[in-house]
């Protein structure tokens, strides 16, 4: 067959039109995906709107504290989790790839005063509350919890029944 013919052309134009629709769809998914995770700087805000969130140990809690982090990060972690199930990493967990996509996140940081609450001003969208908190008698409570920081939500309550994870040292 000669290299001019017309069944060689169409051929040819079958075949860019193919490579053009295949850059496209592969543009379009990491588009979508670039714009389904969302990290945005902490100090900037979303809406314009900024609103106090006030962090409260539950009562129990505060008189056995010995030390208390509290870290806010501008994620929305259900988006996160569905793109670490949508593409499966052999032998990574959750917190790997988490920890990896927020290597350069700034957290907001929030400490508790007497009473066991803490005030963060955040603007307003999806947050990532992640604190850690020392018990005097060796036990150590964590809390992982996905916000929706709005006027409508201001507060949030940490107790031992909403803690992500308990552990004690002996």
């Amino acid at each position: 067959m000669r290299e001019d013919s017309p069944a060689v052309r169409i051929i040819e134009i079958i075949l860019a039109l193919a490579l053009l629709g295949s850059l496209f769809v592969a543009g379009w998914r990491v588009y979508r995906r670039a714009s389904v995770i969302q990290l945005s700087d902490p100090n900037t805000s979303n809406t314009g709107t900024e609103t106090d969130l006030t962090i409260a140990l539950r009562r129990d809690l505060v008189a056995m504290a010995s030390s208390v982090s509290i870290e806010l990060y501008p994620v929305d972690l259900a988006a996160l989790e569905r793109q670490f199930w949508e593409n499966p990493r052999g032998g990574k967990q959750f917190d790997d790839f988490l920890a990896r996509r927020l290597k350069d996140v700034t957290p907001v940081r929030a400490s508790t005063d007497g009473q066991g609450r803490a005030v963060a001003r955040l603007s307003q969208g999806n947050w990532w509350l992640h604190a850690r908190m020392s018990l005097a008698d060796g036990e150590t409570l964590e809390w992982r919890l996905p916000l929706n920081v709005s006027v409508a939500q201001s507060h949030v309550e940490l107790s031992r029944e909403n803690a992500y994870e308990r552990t004690k040292r002996f």
